[in-house]
């Protein structure tokens, strides 16, 4: 699966130096996002000590969290775009001098379909590869400094969104909802035991989730 996702990447980037095409355009954006982990695991609790209010359990989304994206496409034709992104993702919390974090990038590589409509607007839909790297839970406190590293679970993706475009302008704007299938993360090595790791849960977690996107976008040429 890795081989091929590398491959797609590699032929989006080269077809867009060679191909031929009277309506081909470059394009880039950049996004906030934000994702729905399909799996919330407490890694902590916040406490209120001069405070009636109750703790509250403090939680990390594998498949989720807030980060920002930028992407580079081409389109092919009016209806057809290719696109690769690369992004980050953080969930947890930093309480004071605490950090309990679990962070990732990922990549993507998609095929992107437009429907075209005489309004500012462009509805689309698409599919294509998606691979996390550098995925690590970082637990600092007052009790130590610990680390978990993961696996880079690779697997599909399938998204909807619009664009709204500006008049006479490169200008443009978009939101996207996406799907994301990934499978699981596996740890690679950690500073906690095995065993502490399975009883709470962060030995294999869910990488699959939902993210939604909204950031600004501009045609190169």
């Amino acid at each position: 699966m890795k081989s091929i996702f590398i491959f797609l990447i590699t032929s989006v980037l080269l077809f867009s130096q060679t191909t031929e095409s009277h309506n081909k355009k470059l394009f880039a954006k950049g996004a906030f996002v934000f994702g729905q982990g399909f799996e919330n695991i407490k890694v902590g609790e916040k406490e209120y000590v001069d405070s009636d209010k109750e703790n509250e359990d403090v939680e990390i989304m594998p498949g989720g969290g807030f980060g920002v994206e930028g992407v580079i496409g081409y389109d092919i034709t009016n209806a057809l775009s290719l696109e690769v992104s690369i992004g980050t993702q953080n969930s947890g919390e930093i309480i004071d001098d605490d950090k309990l974090q679990f962070k990732k990038a990922l990549i993507r590589a998609t095929a992107i379909y437009k429907i075209q409509t005489e309004k500012n607007y462009t509805p689309y839909f698409g599919a294509g590869l998606s691979m996390v790297i550098l995925a690590k839970y970082h637990d600092d406190t007052s009790a130590g400094d610990y680390e978990v590293t993961y696996n880079n679970p690779t697997g599909l993706h399938v998204l909807g969104g619009a664009e709204w475009k500006t008049a006479n302008s490169p200008l443009f704007f978009y939101g996207e909802a996406r799907v994301l299938i990934l499978g699981e993360f596996e740890y690679d090595e950690s500073d906690f035991g095995e065993l502490i790791l399975e009883k709470i849960g962060m030995d294999k977690m869910t990488a699959n989730g939902i993210q939604f996107s909204f950031g600004i976008g501009y045609y190169i040429n």
